[in-house]
Formats: C-alpha cells, sequence, structure tokens
C-alpha cells in the first residue's frame, strides 16, 4: 500500500513539473523580467603612496585572490618599438624579481599551489595573484615584489623575443584574424598607436633598457587599482596591504592620457580586398567607428544593433542567413570602448562564389535600420536579450569587482552599471530609428573582403574602387 501511495506521489509530481503546451518556435518563448544585478559591498580606500584599494569579502572558498590594474600599454610605446609593452608584461613574469629569478618564482607557487599572471594590453596592465587564504602572507608579498622589482633578464628577454617573431610569422595563418586585423588598421589608421603591429624590426629595436624605462614611467602606484577579494576579514586585508606596498614610492609621473582617435584617412566609403589564393571562403566586414561607453547614444546604439544582428532573431540572421542562405555566419556589434571609439561590424562568412551578394545584403539590412521602424517584438526583444545577457559578465564575485574596478580606472561612475541597465530599460523605437538614421549611412562605411578574388561570382570593383591590402612581412634586419 505504501509503495503504491509513493508511486503515485511520484506520478503526480512528475506532471505537475511537465511543461505546458511547448512554444511554436524560440521566438514565442517567455521568461521573467531580468533583475538588477546585485553588487556587494565594497570596501575602498587609499595608501600614503596613491594606490587606490578595493575589498570584497567573499567566504565561499577558502581562496583570495588579488588582481592590480595599471595605467600602462602598448597605446604608449614608442612606434620604432612596438611589442614593448607585451614583451615587459611577458618577462616581469618570466623573468622575476630582483630578489626572486623566474626559475625561483615558479618553485616558490608550486609549493604554495598559487599562480601568478603579468600582462599588459592597449590602455591597461593587470597582475594578479591566487592563492589558498592560509597562504596569503607568503604570496601577497610576492605580488608586491614583481609590481615594484622586476628584474629583466636578458634571457628571458630573448625568449619574449623568439615568441614574438614567432607570432608575426605566423599572423597571416588565420583568414578570420587578418580580416578584422585589416579591418581595424584601415579604421583608425595602420600607423596610429590604436592600428600599428608588431614587426622584426620593432622587436630588435626593443633593449632592457626600454623595457626598465617603460617601467619606471608607467608602474608607479598612484596609477595602480588593486582589486582583492575572497575569504578575509577586510580590516586584516587592508593591513596586510598596507605593510606590502609600504615601501612603494610615488612615481610622479603624469598619468597618460588614451591617445586622441579619428576615422583615418580615406577610410570613409572605402572598400579593401585582401586576396587569398588558399581559401575557398570569404569574410565579409562592413562597418565604422563607433562610440565611447559613455555616449548619450551609446544604449540606444546597443539596442538597435540587437535588433540588426545580435542573435537568430536579429535582422541579418534571419534575412542574410534564413532567407536568402548567404552566409553560414552573420552578426554585428556595436563596440563601444571606455576613453575612446569603438568599432561596429557587421560581419558575414560565406562561400567564394556569393562574396558580392553578401556585401550586398549586409548594406541593405543596415539601410533598412535606417528606414524601417522596429517593431514592439523586435525591441523588446533586444532589450531583453542585452539585460539577461549581463547576467553571465557578472555571475561571481570577481566579475563585479573587476567591472567596478574598470569604472573606477576609466573615470566612470561607480553606479554607471545601473545606469546602463536604466539606459538599456527606456530606449524607446523612435530613439532606435533616430540613431540609426544618424549613425547608419552604409555607403560611408568601411568594407573589408578577404577572399579568393578569381572566385568571386562578379568583380568586387562593381561595389565601388577597391583597394587591394598588402600582407606581405617585411624581412628580419640584418645583424
Amino acid at each position: 500500500m505504501t509503495r503504491n501511495l509513493l508511486a503515485a506521489l511520484l506520478f503526480v509530481t512528475i506532471a505537475a513539473a511537465q511543461p505546458g503546451k511547448p512554444a511554436a518556435s524560440f521566438k514565442d518563448l517567455k521568461f521573467g523580467e531580468p533583475g538588477r544585478i546585485r553588487v556587494p559591498e565594497v570596501i575602498r580606500f587609499q595608501l600614503p603612496n596613491g594606490m587606490t584599494v578595493m575589498l570584497v569579502e567573499d567566504s565561499e572558498l577558502p581562496t583570495i585572490n588579488l588582481n592590480a590594474m595599471i595605467r600602462a600599454g602598448s597605446r604608449w610605446e614608442p612606434a620604432a618599438k612596438t611589442g614593448l609593452a607585451s614583451i615587459a608584461g611577458t618577462v616581469m613574469r618570466t623573468g622575476g624579481s630582483t630578489t626572486r629569478n623566474g626559475d625561483q618564482l615558479d618553485r616558490e607557487l608550486d609549493r604554495l599551489a598559487a599562480s601568478v599572471e603579468v600582462g599588459l594590453g592597449g590602455d591597461s596592465g593587470s597582475a594578479s595573484i591566487f592563492c589558498l587564504k592560509e597562504d596569503i602572507d607568503k604570496a601577497l608579498p610576492i605580488l608586491a615584489d614583481l609590481l615594484q622589482h622586476p628584474a629583466f633578464p636578458e634571457d628571458k628577454i630573448e625568449l619574449a623575443k623568439i615568441e614574438q617573431r614567432d607570432n608575426i610569422a605566423r599572423r597571416n595563418d588565420d583568414p578570420q584574424g587578418i580580416a578584422f586585423r585589416e579591418y581595424t588598421r584601415a579604421l583608425y589608421g595602420k600607423d596610429t598607436p590604436y592600428g600599428r603591429q608588431t614587426e622584426y624590426a620593432t622587436i630588435k629595436a626593443i633593449t632592457r633598457d626600454d623595457l626598465a624605462a617603460f617601467h619606471r614611467q608607467y608602474f608607479q602606484p598612484e596609477s595602480v587599482i588593486l582589486g582583492a577579494w575572497g575569504d578575509f576579514k577586510a580590516p586584516e586585508m587592508r593591513a596586510k596591504i598596507e605593510r606590502a606596498f609600504a615601501g612603494w614610492q610615488r612615481g610622479g609621473h603624469p598619468r597618460p592620457s588614451a591617445p586622441p582617435v579619428q576615422a583615418a584617412a580615406g577610410s570613409r566609403g572605402a572598400l579593401y580586398l585582401v586576396d587569398k589564393d588558399d581559401v575557398n571562403q570569404s569574410t565579409v566586414i562592413v562597418g565604422r567607428l563607433a562610440t565611447r561607453s559613455d555616449d548619450p547614444d551609446h544604449c540606444a546604439l546597443t539596442v538597435m544593433n540587437g535588433v540588426l544582428g545580435d542573435g537568430f532573431a536579429s535582422r541579418l540572421f534571419s534575412q542574410v542567413r534564413s532567407e536568402q542562405a548567404l552566409a553560414y555566419a552573420v552578426w554585428s556589434s556595436w563596440g563601444g570602448e571606455y576613453e575612446f571609439p569603438g568599432v561596429f561590424s557587421a560581419f558575414g562568412g560565406t562561400k567564394s562564389e556569393t562574396t558580392v551578394k553578401i556585401v550586398g545584403a549586409i548594406r541593405h539590412e543596415i539601410d533598412r535600420m535606417a528606414k524601417d521602424p522596429v517593431s514592439d517584438d523586435e525591441l523588446a526583444r533586444s532589450k531583453d536579450s542585452i539585460l539577461k545577457g549581463m547576467a553571465f559578465e557578472f555571475d561571481s564575485t570577481g566579475k563585479i569587482l573587476g567591472r567596478l574596478m574598470t569604472y573606477e580606472f576609466y573615470g566612470y561612475p561607480r553606479d554607471f552599471l545601473q545606469r546602463y541597465q536604466d539606459g538599456i530599460r527606456a530606449v524607446t523605437k523612435a530613439d532606435v530609428l533616430r540613431v540609426a538614421k544618424q549613425y547608419l549611412k552604409s555607403d560611408q562605411f568601411t568594407v573589408v573582403v578577404l577572399g579568393k578574388e578569381k572566385d568571386f561570382e562578379a568583380p568586387l570593383s562593381g561595389l565601388g574602387k577597391v583597394t587591394k591590402l598588402d600582407l606581405t612581412i617585411p624581412p628580419e634586419p640584418r645583424p
């Protein structure tokens, strides 16, 4: 009897859990309203040397993470020594410090089951360490030591240069990577800090003295934000950080500003071709410079892009891929950077024989955004996708603190996340049409096509004047 009763209860429970009539299409799926992202309590303070510190207690795991954001990167390296920042970040980690060389550092980290990473990007660098909470007193001084006293040994510099030379030799291997690289260089200008690329000559020109001078100039505590999260008590962690960085004196150098950006001369309305004989598919990118993330139109442009090319229900996907079968992949992205205009890209991947057609199809959908108002469903779907997608960007304490550090690093208000969410919710159909009319003029857009020209179904010149891009890598300088 008991067994029969349990079976009956189980049947009722399973039946009750079964969904109702399934949606006829993914477009008909309904989900709850996305909520606000919960921001944990952050303890913020400054050390006497000017370094900003942000702490978040999180006892979920018995570990501690520390990450330093540094105002240093390739934007400020000399053009003749392009690659300097990247090599500096690599050798700071591999070469160790003046008190523990790279091999000693590796052994010490192995004993602690800890990890340290250092790297420099365009306008910021990072140095981080992860350890068990009981090892923080040993791990924290390692991070402080690397930031203040990198050794830059010659053997590790040479290894980093070999890696850079290998990267140069292989930079034309990935067709899609080539297309995006050349597209970015076309928009920003190939000789600007946003478009330069490493060459054998620029790597050869870099010396240990250059690395040391770069470190002295840009690695200064007043240009650093240190974030820590994990299983600790904030007062105790504050005391540890104060002791670890007490000897780091202010550098006194002005905080570097982002180099100015303007559309590269001749890029507006330009059509570039990378003719590559060893491919049977074409990569097409259409677009322009975008906006900064704090631009008043950024939220409306983001929602507009969602309708145009973000997701399976977007216009590019439904028309160019599903209806016309011109693409194996198609999407668009409106990329807002924090300090300078980002890039708007509409991307299409197609077979060689439909290359010219897909350029026209992408342009048509871009132009249609500026003519045809979006529907209520398109607007709601785009906003919903943006807001719900943010959950994956803020699904851990480290990600949330990292974003708050980024806002402070670039001078954005601390509640910028909430302002952005509110801004997305407030976008109207009229807003989308207004920004589309203002920003989407495909005849003024830059187009980059990578493919096998002789297999195109029609001459690319039918779309306009074609400029062929030369991918030849300058040879290594003689000793």
